[in-house]
């Protein structure tokens, strides 16, 4: 009733206002409430029903005195003429209250303002109660009250650790809710700053370090928990890292490298060492200092150089140093901070001495001396050496002639030491050893190395007598200009004031460049290229173009229209006029809050006096997503409070206006009315940040700070909910119990999250097959977890069900969608397999391992395929040692029993074995298991004999006789239940130097061994032994006998060269190697002499070692070929050998011959004389030989040695003639030669023998008689000389005879009467015979 009466009385007061529209005067009036907040104070905390607390006043511009009031809070009244009064008892439990009240101008709109009723303090006066303050009297703006904020670094919390409490004054009157943001809020490092959004505590979450990051900037906003429209300006809070103590200095680099010349005067410094400190500069924890820890060597005197505490220059404090003695000295350098007295580091500085050449070469003696008089140290003549980098060639280039002055008395070789010649990097300088031109060989850089120090040396060529004291060359690159400048961080960040005066520095950048430092390449300057934005005035910044300092030059700086600044820096070197580089400053204009809050106005005062900033009233902005429109569509009225002095131009950036989406948003920038121009869908973007700025219209002083608006989208219920797949796959087992959850589906819904909208439930509408239960299965509702719920399942019925499952958001009463959920039962293991036979009996031969015993069948009634459906088998007894494995056949419904190890019948002749089967997966519940007896009787096989060792190792000399026995090596029969006989036999003896007894395995020398044999490996040779047993089906078993062979001296060393050449002009003597095919102690060392004429002019000795011989030319020979007849000797044994020497006409090593028409000097004639006498005595020799062959050959010595066994092929188809007309046709018996390729023609000279080395023609013919002599002797005893020995095939004789046969072949006797046994006593070459008629019948 109460509201249709306010209404009532508002149509009312709206028509009597359109009938008296006519006779108001127009105005410029704007009608509204006389503030935006209308205190009201009391005195006590319990209200009662009926107190009047005030009037509320407001301007109708019409004259009228009643309005139409509404309070949002119903216990509080507002008549018509504004008096505010209690309908209700009220009680201030915070000591205040807030709401808002209504009320309609005369054109029925609608303005709003709130009111405040607080308890007042004690000491105000009771009237105040009812007595209401006007706005204009209250501040817009009001204060903070922020203490200074500063966090030691590396603190050990406990976190998170209390910084501050942030705390604005209006906390006095109302609860403010607070919020950061910024570095280290929602800025990256994101999370190290946090703030309790009741108490304004502010906290760090973790330890900061100010060597990452000096200082923080966080804005902290503050809005009053009851009414956002009370806020405070957002304000800068900066966190301050302070720096501990918690880096040590470190050196610029390691080694540091000087050089100090030996007369250097003290106090002179020539070095420094420099150490950088990350703590805070300009701080104790930074500051350092340098002492010299240590001296190395510490000569003549321990302290030679001191060190500038403060700057690290190394100075010489002492006289004495000589380069001669000390050229280097390296220094230990001790680097703390906090003054010396806190964190150190140890470096090192290398100092070379350098020498002096300040006084001009003199020449030490004044008259003529021999060499070995001349002085051992002579000066150098050494020019400056200057090298650009990066010069372009052609290289090698030559820098400068280094030259000793002994050059002009002798001739001197020159050579250089150092960095870039011997040292890293090596090879960049060289030297050419004559002439002393130094040359680099490669384009030089000096940001890699700017100097190089090599030593230059002199010897005189002819005299090492002469030298020169080794000289310094120092090589300078000279500094191009290759490097632009780097600036040493990109972007640099800076905050100035914006109340900064003039010429006010607050920041500066910094670029470093490699080029040469103090040199016009690395003279680096800076300019400012551009700044951005332009206002209030393009140049409102300066830097100094030397120290990169930026400075404010304009006044204007306001944070609230330009809160930063970019500047574009070039730097550029050659002093600004080189190359260069750009980068980025950017400047935060931070607000300043020096001061205390005071009242803005205390009087009326003109638009003219108002102050830059004022304060906004901004409401709360909603919008709900999918809206119909029409569009574009009013959202809020953005207002200043200066709007009521003066007209407000409105505009808004940000997301939505002037960045994407771009024209969401709009403002009527009279208005103020924000509008959205088109549906906004909450699942695409839920807010939308924009910033309102107003500007007076009139006076561009009058202006507000910008404000954020936050446009929240409201979310609709506009998606239905979607299963995240379909269909969903499950398995349950047949036996799974009641309750048992085995699968879950799973719904999104991209309505806003903890919603209605996306709270999204789950129901099961149809199971198919409906049986045995048509509700088998369960879903929870929330989760989509899906159970069973009724037992029944049986695979072998119903293997399959499919669910359709319904998802429904709102909790279920929403947007839904449907779903399948496909459940296949599985098989549970509840029929145990069974064998299809109890018992199998199998026949397995001993000694194979692999054998099938036997092939076991089962059955099972679970699913095939499946886990307890396939089958595994288990040996549970009568295999106690593992003889037998079973597996699982392909089937799977197959057991197989193999052997894995060999079986004995001697020891075990039937196994009885118990095999159990099972599934793999275990049964459910309790099933009998199915067993099989299997008996396996084990076969005999005959075994072959078994030596033992398999292996056996004996040591023999190499000359072990032959028929000695080298051992019995015997084996035994395996198979105990036979009588068997074993008989031996070699099988393989590669050089044939064995034989075995094969009875009683006794095996002894057949022929001689050798150690130096190819068949012999690391001084043992090894063959095989077999030994078989006379079963049905002989056995054969298999040993190896190693034989280590003792080595023996039986081989004389011999020399490798036969042919030498040498010059008889200071011949340079020749080694000739030896080789020794017995080992030590049967070789080295040798001894050597030299036979017949050789002694006359050649020299033969050994070397050092006793294992080579220099050969020399005792007595010049002219040039030609002659033979050195030369012994070697080892410990026992001696060989002769020839060697070819030419001789040449040359010196030295230089060994070249000239062609010429004599030899050895002797003229062409004589040599040809001689060469004819040579061959005529030849001639003779050989007609003596022939005659004294034929003489032996008349005696009764027979053609053949006696126990040379040959046999002839005779012609039997001509009887007469006797034996004179025996005509011999060897071509007949290679035709059967050619049919056995294994036999070897002795009828042809042998290609396996060795042939002796014949002496070749000497050059002296004084020395025809010994050649002749000792290749007479080499012809004698030359296997390959003919005539050749003649292998004789009987197995074909032509193709058959006219002639009839021998009686004597057709003997009636068969001999087997005969003794043979003679024959084994004829010796090795019957040895056939004695095998084949001797052994009896076999």
């Amino acid at each position: 009733m109460e509201t249709m009466r306010i209404v009532r009385l508002g149509v009312i007061i709206f028509l009597c206002q359109e009938l008296s529209c006519g006779f108001v005067e127009s105005s410029s009036c704007m009608p509204g409430f006389e503030s935006e907040l209308l205190v009201f104070k009391v005195h006590r905390e319990h209200l009662h029903r009926g107190k009047r607390l005030g009037r509320i006043t407001f301007n109708t511009c019409d004259g009228r005195t009643r309005t139409l009031f509404q309070s949002a809070d119903k216990r509080f009244d507002v008549n018509t003429e504004g008096i505010l009064s209690l309908k209700r008892p009220v009680t201030l439990h915070e000591g205040h209250k807030v709401f808002s009240v209504h009320a309609w101008d005369s054109s029925g709109n609608k303005h709003t303002a709130f009111v405040r009723v607080e308890r007042a303090h004690n000491h105000e006066e009771h009237h105040m109660d009812t007595e209401m303050e006007s706005s204009s009297d209250l501040p817009v703006l009001r204060g903070w009250v922020i203490p200074p904020v500063n966090e030691p670094e590396n603190s050990k919390g406990p976190f998170p650790k209390k910084l501050v409490q942030i705390k604005s004054d209006y906390s006095k009157e109302t609860l403010m809710v607070y919020s950061i943001t910024g570095e280290g809020a929602d800025l990256d490092p994101k999370g190290l700053f946090t703030i309790d959004r009741l108490t304004g505590n502010l906290f760090v979450t973790q330890p900061v370090d100010r060597e990452k990051k000096a200082s923080y900037h966080l804005i902290v906003h503050a809005v009053a928990a009851a009414d956002v429209n009370v806020k405070e300006t957002p304000m800068d809070v900066i966190v301050n890292v302070i720096d501990q103590n918690d880096n040590s200095p470190v050196f610029t680099q390691n080694p540091f490298n000087g050089h100090v010349p030996e007369a250097a005067p003290k106090d002179y410094e020539f070095m420094k060492v420099t150490a950088t400190d990350a703590d805070e500069p300009d701080n104790d924890n930074s500051e350092v200092r340098y002492i010299i820890v240590s001296q190395d060597p510490p000569f003549p005197n321990p302290h030679m150089f001191d060190i500038n505490t403060v700057t690290g220059g190394i100075r010489v404090i002492e006289t004495g140093l000589d380069r001669e003695k000390y050229s280097r000295y390296t220094l230990i350098i001790r680097a703390a901070d906090m003054s010396g007295e806190g964190r150190s580091a140890t470096g090192t500085a290398v100092i070379t001495v350098t020498v002096n050449n300040d006084n001009a070469p003199q020449f030490e003696y004044n008259t003529t001396e021999s060499s070995s008089n001349l002085p051992v140290l002579r000066g150098w003549v050494i020019p400056p050496v200057n090298e650009p980098e990066n010069n372009k060639g052609p290289f090698p280039k030559k820098l400068v002639q280094i030259k000793s002055d002994c050059a002009k008395e002798t001739r001197m070789v020159y050579s250089i030491t150092g960095e870039g010649a011997d040292l890293d990097p090596k090879g960049i300088f060289t030297i050419d050893r004559l002439t002393g031109n130094f040359f680099v060989t490669q384009p030089v850089d000096r940001e890699k190395k700017a100097s190089y120090r090599l030593i230059a040396h002199a010897v005189a060529a002819a005299d090492v007598n002469v030298k020169v004291t080794p000289m310094d060359v120092i090589v300078n690159v000279i500094d191009q200009n290759d490097n632009s400048p780097v600036f040493t961080q990109n972007p640099f960040n800076g905050h100035v004031p914006e109340a900064a005066p003039k010429d006010y520095e607050f920041m500066k950048v910094t670029a470093t460049d490699a080029d040469e430092p103090d040199n016009d390449n690395s003279e680096v300057r800076y300019t400012i290229v551009s700044q951005d934005p332009p206002f209030p005035n393009p140049n409102m910044f300066d830097i100094n173009t030397v120290t990169g300092g930026i400075r404010v030059i304009e006044t204007g700086l306001d944070r609230e229209k330009y809160s930063r600044y970019t500047l574009i820096i070039r730097t550029a070197d050659m002093s600004g006029e080189g190359r260069s580089a750009t980068g980025t400053a950017v400047i935060t204009v931070t607000v300043n809050n020096d001061n205390a809050p005071q009242f803005e106005y205390n009087t009326t005062v003109s638009s003219s006096d108002l102050p830059v900033l004022r304060g906004w009233v901004i409401p709360p902005v909603n919008e709900p997503e999918n809206s119909k429109g029409p569009f574009p569509k009013k959202l809020v009225q953005i207002k200043s409070d200066y709007a009521k002095e003066t007209r407000m131009v409105y505009s808004i950036t940000g997301e939505g206006a002037d960045l994407d989406p771009k024209g969401l948003f709009t403002i009527d920038k009279l208005t103020g009315n924000l509008f959205v121009t088109q549906p906004v869908d909450r699942e695409k973007k839920a807010s939308y940040r924009l910033i309102a700025h107003a500007v007076a219209a009139a006076d561009v002083n009058v202006k507000v700070t910008p404000m954020d608006v936050i446009v929240n989208v409201i979310d609709q219920n506009d998606n239905s909910p979607v299963f995240t797949q379909n269909p969903f796959n499950g398995h349950v087992p047949e036996a799974a119990p009641k309750d048992y959850e085995f699968m879950k589906v799973t719904a999104t819904d991209a309505d806003e999250p903890d919603n209605d909208n996306s709270d999204v439930r789950y129901t099961i509408v149809s199971q198919d097959p409906p049986f045995p239960n048509p509700n088998m299965f369960d879903i929870n509702t929330v989760t989509g977890g899906i159970r069973v719920i009724e037992t029944g399942l049986d695979r072998e019925k119903y293997s399959r069900y499919t669910l359709i499952i319904r998802a429904a958001d709102m909790s279920g009463e929403g947007r839904s969608v449907t779903g399948t959920a496909v459940i296949t039962v599985t098989d549970s293991n509840d029929n145990a397999p069974q064998f299809e036979y109890n018992t199998y009996t199998a026949s397995v031969p001993e000694n194979k391992v692999g054998v099938v015993v036997a092939k076991m069948s089962v059955t099972d009634d679970d699913e095939p395929g499946s886990a307890a459906w396939s089958t595994k088998y288990r040996i549970v007894g009568g295999d106690k040692n593992g003889f037998f494995n079973v597996s699982t056949g392909p089937s799977q419904l197959e057991g197989i029993i193999i052997t894995v190890k060999p079986l004995d019948f001697e020891k075990t002749k039937q196994y009885i074995l118990s095999v159990i089967v099972e599934n793999d997966d275990p049964f459910v519940g309790s099933l009998p298991t199915s067993t099989a007896t299997v008996t396996v009787n084990v076969e005999d096989v005959n075994e072959p004999p078994v030596f033992n060792p398999n292996e056996k190792v004996i040591s023999r000399p190499e000359d072990f006789a032959v028929e000695s026995e080298l051992v019995t090596y015997t084996a035994t029969d395996p198979d105990t239940g036979k009588s068997q006989k074993i008989t031996y036999k070699i099988g393989n003896d590669p050089a044939g130097w064995l034989n075995v007894n094969k009875e009683t395995g006794v095996i002894k020398v057949w022929s001689l061994m050798d150690r130096e044999s190819n068949f012999v490996k690391d001084g043992k040779y090894r063959a095989i032994i077999l030994a078989t047993d006379n079963d049905e089906f002989p056995a054969t078993g298999t040993a190896t006998l190693i034989i280590e062979l003792e080595d023996v001296n039986d081989n004389a060393p011999s020399i490798n060269e036969r042919t030498i050449q040498i010059c008889n002009h200071e011949p340079v003597p020749v080694l000739l190697s030896i080789t020794d095919k017995d080992g030590d102690p049967y070789s080295a060392p040798f001894r050597v002499e030299t036979q017949g004429d050789t002694s006359k002019n050649w020299n033969a000795r050994m070397n050092d070692t006793a294992t080579g011989i220099v050969l020399s030319l005792s007595t010049p020979l002219e040039q030609g070929n002659y033979i050195v007849f030369l012994r070697v000797y080892d410990q026992l044994l001696h060989q002769d050998t020839t060697i070819q020497a030419t001789v040449c006409d040359c010196t030295g090593q230089d060994f070249k011959c000239n062609d010429k028409w004599s030899t050895a000097g002797v003229p062409l004639s004589i040599v040809l004389g001689i060469l004819g006498a040579i061959l005529v005595l030849l001639l003779l020799v050989v007609l003596l030989l022939l005659f004294l062959r034929r003489k032996r050959d008349s005696k009764k010595e027979p053609l053949l040695a006696e126990d040379d066994l040959r046999d002839n092929i005779y012609y039997y188809d001509e009887e007469g003639g006797g034996e004179d007309d025996q005509d011999y046709d060897l071509s007949v018996l290679h035709r059967g030669l050619d049919n056995k390729p294994d036999v070897f023609r002795n009828d042809v000279a042998p290609t396996f023998l060795p042939a002796p080395q014949y002496r070749p023609r000497p050059g002296n013919p004084e020395e025809i008689g010994t050649f002749i002599d000792d290749n007479l002797n080499a012809a004698d005893n030359d296997p390959t000389a003919p005539p050749y020995d003649s292998l004789l095939v009987f197995d074909f004789e032509g193709g058959g005879s006219d002639a009839g046969s021998l009686s004597s072949l057709h003997s009636s006797s068969s001999g087997a009467d005969e003794d043979y046994d003679f024959l084994n006593d004829w010796g090795p070459r019957f040895k056939k015979l004695a095998d084949m008629y001797g052994g009896g019948e076999d």
